[in-house]
């Protein structure tokens, strides 16, 4: 992304709803899972589309959410969920009628969507009347209540996209043309009449999308070969994969033909007995095992492929706009496979170099491999790596060798920020996931519980560390305090010693002798000024370990109160960082204590960064401080806590001193946008150069 032109998201989904209203953000959660990325399961390949959320107040002084401001991406849909809370609520109308009054609220770039979950959903206001609600959703249980409004929300993003294409090479929007998404029913009917016949049915009850279906859609004496093809490349495929369907060519021919055009596919396996042999081609595509009673699943499966395919062209379109990508690139919205190169090589001149891109995540070592054998001079990349990179035969990536530091915990400011926790913990997948595969280490500070993110990285570790030997290097490394190591999982350590490796920071030796006479071997707990001293003692003495052996830190969200060292733990980590003379990346998006740093960087004193507004939080970590600092003036080996030291620390290093080799305007960017591709981006080109 050019340091001369402000990027801005292709597409962006907004959710606004009343915080009384009860189901509100679990209803968003689950459509940030589906449209940008399950941070709950890193595996399942998301959209990348970016959700924001809309409901808790934006500031004290209000009891309304951000404002949504339309010029920051350019085209949106936003969804309303209108409940009586919210129809109650003056304030309320306010806030959505002056978004109704927008005059940036052009069709069809930018859209508004109300939902109603009230019979009352009309006494909010006039102007949102002249819209059409997405109905039949209240009153349903929480699971169809879930789905029917995921299906609902899918298909209109569908056909959104699909009219701003219109619009940009026609110049009008005609509704006739972009009619419901069409769903192409691949079966033989030797033993797949049935189940095709169930879902065709389902649909048609269900009354959002269409389908084709031969013995409906093809006419006596016309020719089927011809109105399949003819149909085919406009529609999305379901495959019925029953125990004779991979002997029929004809279903051959039309899977082929699908790949081809590359359109969606949804394989839906329901093989009772067997096949003789597996057709080939029905692989890298999503498969769901059929049963009737997950009909749902299936339509919301394959609604999430046709979004993907109808968005992620578009995206690497605008991402040429703004990053030096070449113009001759095969964008696949799909990991890519040998049928794609050898399908493109018959209607194009096999070139010297094939460039491919594709979305996120990257692909492992192994299948990258496979590629390089058919021709070793295609790369394909995914949007967030900022050069064409892939494994060769000495397995050498751009950041091999180099130990990144990442600093995050949970920010009091997500969710006025239209954030949750499912934001943040996406964003630390993802940037795990991009420096791996780029063959970085990643260290952390602190306790590396056995939870599930940590069995994500372990499991990333193994997708993008294919070494010669088959041993994985250690690419993990977990810097533990004292006394946090004694309270370490042994079985754990012992079960991925080979990925993880955990360096244990001892006990400054000064504590172990008067007045203290600390056992190294006994927890202690963080309690009264003597014991919360020597945490503080322990957690610089690791910090200022970890600073002197990564190579760079990243930092993002983060606590501002309850913590346990000198500074709030972000802003210590920053400082020596700095002070090491180490590539420093701060993201300001998810607020918290990584925004506090980057807006000292700035030349601001954020109130969270002074000594008068820490003390006012706590009284003990207050008498702690004073404790800290008269051991220091009696000659403990440790300076004083200085709030004003801190601040000067960042006002004279500024965002053009942080040695990560981005351009001033690049770290103003890295720290102001909310867009995770542009920050994963920004973060690589900067490791990397």
């Amino acid at each position: 992304m050019s340091s001369n032109i402000n990027y801005l998201p292709y597409f962006r989904v907004y959710i606004v709803w009343h915080p009384n209203f009860l189901n509100g953000q679990k209803l968003a959660k689950y459509l940030f899972g589906n449209i940008c990325g399950d941070p709950e399961h890193p595996f399942v390949q998301g959209l990348g589309i970016p959700v924001h959320f809309c409901s808790v107040p934006f500031t004290d002084e209000t009891t309304l959410p951000k404002p949504i401001n339309i010029k920051e991406c350019l085209n949106s849909a936003i969804f309303i969920f209108v409940d009586n809370n919210m129809v109650v609520c003056d304030n309320w109308r306010t806030y959505i009628e002056q978004l109704c009054d927008n005059e940036d609220l052009k069709n069809p770039y930018h859209r508004i969507y109300p939902v109603a979950f009230t019979e009352y959903f009309y006494n909010l206001s006039s102007k949102l009347n002249k819209i059409q609600f997405i109905e039949g959703i209240h009153g349903e249980s929480d699971v169809d209540q879930q789905e029917k409004l995921l299906r609902n929300v899918l298909h209109i993003c569908c056909r959104q996209i699909k009219q701003i294409k219109q619009f940009e090479e026609n110049n009008f929007v005609d509704n006739d043309l972009t009619p419901p998404v069409k769903l192409f029913l691949s079966y033989t009917r030797h033993d797949g009449r049935e189940i095709t016949k169930k879902v065709h049915e389902w649909i048609d009850k269900d009354q959002i999308l269409s389908t084709f279906l031969d013995t409906k859609d093809i006419h006596s004496g016309q020719n089927f070969v011809q109105e399949i093809e003819k149909v085919l490349k406009y529609c999305a495929m379901l495959v019925f994969q029953t125990d004779a369907y991979a002997s029929r060519y004809w279903c051959h021919w039309e899977v082929l033909t699908a790949k081809k055009y590359k359109i969606p596919i949804l394989i839906i396996n329901a093989i009772k007995t067997g096949e003789d042999r597996s057709f080939p081609y029905l692989g890298n595509v999503p498969t769901l095992i059929w049963q009737e009673s997950q009909i749902s699943l299936i339509i919301r499966k394959i609604l999430l492929e046709v979004l993907r395919h109808q968005y992620f062209p578009k995206y690497v379109n605008n991402l040429q706009k703004f990053r030096n990508i070449p113009e001759e690139i095969i964008v696949l919205p799909f990991a890519p496979e040998l049928l794609n190169l050898v399908q493109y090589w018959q209607e194009n001149t096999q070139r010297e170099d094939t460039l491919i891109i594709y979305p996120d995540p990257p692909l492992g070592d192994n299948e990258i491999n496979v590629l390089n054998l058919v021709n070793s001079n295609i790369k394909a990349w995914t949007p967030s790596q900022p050069v064409i990179s892939i494994a060769t035969d000495d397995f050498k990536k751009p950041l091999s060798g180099k130990v990144v530091g990442i600093s995050v915990s949970n920010s009091p400011d997500l969710e006025r920020l239209g954030f949750s926790d499912y934001h943040l913990k996406r964003a630390l997948l993802e940037i795990s996931r991009h420096l791996l595969a780029q063959g970085a280490s990643i260290a952390y500070g602190g306790d590396l519980r056995p939870d599930g993110f940590t069995q994500d990285l372990i499991e990333m570790v193994k997708a993008y560390n294919q070494q010669e030997n088959n041993k994985p290097e250690k690419k993990i490394l977990n810097f533990l305090a004292w006394p946090l190591h004694l309270k370490a999982d042994l079985p754990w350590q012992a079960q991925y010693r080979n990925e993880v490796s955990i360096k244990v920071i001892p006990l400054p030796e000064d504590i172990k002798q008067q007045p203290f006479k600390i056992n190294d071997q006994i927890f202690l707990n963080p309690e009264g000024k003597e014991n919360c001293y020597v945490w503080m003692r322990s957690l610089t003495a690791m910090r200022e370990q970890m600073a002197k052996q990564i190579d760079a830190r990243i930092i993002l969200g983060g606590q501002v109160t309850k913590y346990k060292g000198v500074f709030p733990g972000i802003a210590e980590e920053a400082a020596l960082t700095l002070s090491n003379h180490k590539p420093l990346f701060v993201l300001g998006a998810f607020g918290g204590c990584a925004k506090a740093v980057g807006e000292a960087l700035l030349g601001a004193t954020p109130l969270v960064l002074t000594w008068e507004e820490q003390a006012a939080q706590s009284q003990t970590y207050a008498e702690t401080v004073e404790f800290y600092n008269q051991r220091s003036r009696l000659g403990s080996l440790h300076s004083a806590i200085d709030y004003n030291a801190l601040i000067k620390t960042f006002h004279d290093t500024g965002l053009q001193g942080m040695n990560n080799k981005l351009e001033e305007s690049e770290n103003r960017a890295l720290f102001e946008s909310e867009d995770l591709d542009e920050m994963i981006y920004l973060i690589l080109k900067g490791l990397q150069s």
